[in-house]
């Protein structure tokens, strides 16, 4: 990102913890740290920006940034996929091991529109990089309004579903739940894709959109989005693959 230095260094595991259905919470300490350009500053990074991890050699991973960058570490929710080489290696992880980074990269940041509605849209790990957006809005003075549209296929699919709701009093949740007709929560659901909260919503120009989860779903909301005539400018989005 312009402006933003990047770095390099060493994250060092200090917890892990179970948050959702094959989803883990990471939470690491950054040490060895050095710039790739040489600066006086000190490792940053903005709301929305992730990290690379090397893993091997050949394989580098890329991680939104779950905590905000007022936290003292840095945390990333990753969700199990079979045969991957970084899960393989993520859930075998103990505290204390220590994984090379580079970063931070992206372009999915808050923006300056100190009137907009932030709608932000997510489903599985795509909470990631909201939840350090959420945090850093809700301590400004005074925070813009904010709604969260997250999607899974039960409540057990939700990762921080027992924190949601302290994140911000300025803050809407509405969960989408696609396969269940219970769920154990005081937050507002459905038993839907969050696509049909969109579809319900009436929008004035000064709402955006912030998308971010697997291909499929960031690829319906824009579509959605489009039909709706919201302006690509009002909409900023992160795929996950």
């Amino acid at each position: 990102m312009k402006g933003m230095d990047i770095f390099q260094g060493i994250l060092r595991t200090e917890s892990i913890e179970t948050v959702a259905t094959d989803t883990k919470k990471f939470r690491f300490s950054v040490s060895e740290c050095t710039p790739l350009i040489p600066t006086k500053k000190s490792f940053q990074y903005q709301a929305g920006q992730f990290l690379s991890l090397e893993f091997t050699k050949t394989a580098w991973r890329a991680y939104s940034i779950a905590s905000c960058p007022k936290e003292k570490y840095i945390e990333f929710v990753v969700k199990y996929v079979d045969g991957g080489t970084a899960s393989d290696i993520f859930w075998k992880t103990k505290v204390g091991d220590l994984f090379p980074f580079k970063g931070p990269f992206g372009d999915l940041k808050l923006s300056e529109n100190t009137n907009a509605h932030l709608v932000f849209c997510a489903t599985g790990t795509g909470i990631a990089p909201f939840r350090s957006m959420i945090l850093t809005e809700a301590a400004k003075t005074p925070p813009r309004r904010m709604t969260l549209l997250y999607g899974g296929k039960n409540a057990e699919d939700i990762a921080y579903l027992d924190e949601i709701s302290n994140w911000s009093e300025h803050l809407e949740v509405k969960l989408g739940l696609s396969r269940t007709n219970e769920a154990n929560t005081d937050l507002e659901w459905e038993p839907c894709r969050i696509t049909k909260f969109l579809e319900e919503r009436e929008e004035d120009k000064n709402t955006e959109f912030y998308i971010c989860g697997n291909g499929s779903m960031v690829k319906s909301v824009n579509e959605l989005l489009e039909t709706k005539n919201i302006a690509k400018e009002n909409i900023f989005l992160e795929r996950f693959n």
